[in-house]
């Protein structure tokens, strides 16, 4: 059990039009809201609210944050990280691989695994516990990489990881088959783990469509131990993030900067995780207060911040609302300023867009040839960074022509030559990866039986290889 949830919950509803409109001694909660009460460590606020003793009235308050890194439950992201910011776990290597976890994550895993086998899935672990360093690496390479913008949203910067608690465990199906990939979730493995990993005190820690709340892109393979008590109760609690469930669902990054409006609570008022009243209660506004407005407004509810919480309330229950309309004009109609010397360029040849100045860097995107691209000014090498379809990369100036500069003869083609293209066929369903190594990161997987271009020379037995406009590395034992 939970340290923070009594052996009992007892649940009352709000007691209808007599105490909406004050007539009980001690009228406190708004109508319409729910009221819970959890055993003897939420008494003093349900005493404080319930108009009498026969009928007890309380909120329940989002769940307490347990910053101690030493515990199952240690709630770590962005906003609140790890204290110390170099916590070093006891962990143990999970039986069957060389991976490690805290003790208790590693025996609940190993029954996890073995259920799944029961039932015809094979769940394979690919990555658990990572030091404070490991984890730097990791970032600052996907720093480099993809740019530190996009390597928050895949990527937690050193002391923020949930991997350094020992409690965080990225899985995978034992083929390969979508690893560390969205489409994981439609693999016999991501379609179990979703199901029961619950039962055995895992829960999906960054799921599809709150990438504004946890802070990072939808995770499917990524699932925390936090004991089956809490797992539980955070199923049944319908919270659509942990952030949700504890209450600080708007993290610090992600919170508004500045305050819209105002307002003054008429009646003790539930904020609530969301816009209406079957969503989970974060906390009650006592009457009088006065609450900060975000500017957010659904059927009839506010978005409001109240001691650092941030959540929605009934506007039935709000005096002396102020929600400036000037400054959402201004943010409308805003435009971004010009990037300074900027010049429009045209391609002479299917171009590769990468994601930095050099051939062995990521492509992004294949430029048709002939299309106008607009360049930002910024050169390296020989390279130009330039802008088409609202994505930015790098392209070799090379294959690039002024607008005004009459046609030329067809050069070589970098995605196309004109030399006989060499092709082997996979003959299982195979990782394409940033580099020769298992170490390096998915691009895609090559299903089984197609063929892919090789575009290079054979090294330590991966080949550089082309499928369907994306390049990487891919092993040689899988080709033929």
């Amino acid at each position: 059990m939970p340290k923070y949830f009594g052996p009992k919950i007892f649940t009352a509803m709000a007691l209808g039009a007599a105490l909406s409109l004050g007539t009980l001694p001690g009228a406190a909660i708004a109508a319409g809201q729910s009221a819970t009460v959890h055993s003897a460590t939420s008494m003093a606020t349900a005493s404080s609210i319930a108009p009498t003793s026969a009928n007890p009235i309380s909120v329940v308050a989002a769940r307490k944050l347990d910053r101690n890194p030493s515990h199952l439950d240690v709630f770590v992201n962005k906003s609140y990280p790890l204290k110390p910011a170099r916590y070093t776990p006891k962990t143990s290597t999970v039986s069957g691989t060389g991976i490690r976890l805290r003790p208790e994550a590693a025996g609940a895993y190993n029954k996890m695994v073995k259920a799944a086998k029961k039932s015809g899935v094979r769940v394979k672990l690919i990555s658990g516990y990572r030091s404070y360093n490991r984890q730097a690496q990791l970032f600052n390479q996907y720093s480099r990489m993809y740019g530190k913008k996009y390597a928050e949203r895949i990527s937690a910067k050193p002391g923020t990881s949930e991997h350094q608690t020992g409690l965080a465990a990225d899985v995978g199906n034992y083929n390969g088959a979508c690893a560390l990939q969205s489409c994981f979730e439609g693999t016999p493995v991501g379609k179990w783990m979703k199901k029961n990993a619950h039962k055995y005190g895992f829960i999906l820690r960054y799921p599809k469509g709150q990438e504004s709340v946890t802070g990072y892109a939808y995770e499917p393979w990524h699932f925390r131990y936090v004991g089956t008590s809490l797992a539980k109760s955070y199923k049944n609690s319908g919270a659509k993030t942990f952030e949700h469930f504890h209450g600080v669902a708007s993290t610090k990054k992600n919170s508004p900067k500045t305050v819209k409006g105002t307002a003054k609570t008429t009646a003790n008022l539930n904020m609530r995780s969301g816009a209406g009243a079957g969503n989970r209660v974060i906390l009650t506004i006592p009457r009088g207060k006065s609450v900060k407005l975000t500017g957010s407004k659904k059927s009839g509810w506010y978005q409001v911040t109240y001691k650092s919480k941030t959540g929605w309330v009934s506007g039935t229950y709000l005096s002396n609302v102020s929600m400036p309309k000037s400054e959402t004009k201004k943010k409308e109609t805003k435009k971004p300023s010009p990037k300074p010397n900027s010049s429009s360029k045209k391609t002479t040849a299917n171009l590769n867009m990468r994601a930095g100045a050099g051939t062995s860097n990521r492509v992004i995107l294949t430029i048709p040839k002939g299309k106008t691209v607009k360049a930002t000014g910024k050169t390296k090498s020989g390279w130009l960074q330039v802008t088409y379809k609202s994505k930015t990369g790098w392209v070799s100036g090379t294959y690039l022509s002024n607008t005004s500069t009459p046609k030329k003869s067809k050069p070589k083609t970098e995605s196309s030559p004109k030399k006989k293209v060499k092709t082997k066929t996979t003959t299982a369903n195979l990782n394409m990866r940033t580099g020769n190594s298992t170490k390096k990161q998915v691009v895609l997987t090559i299903p089984k039986g197609k063929k892919v271009e090789i575009t290079g020379s054979k090294k330590s037995g991966w080949y550089p290889v082309k499928y369907k406009s994306k390049k990487g590395w891919v092993s040689g034992t899988y080709l033929k």
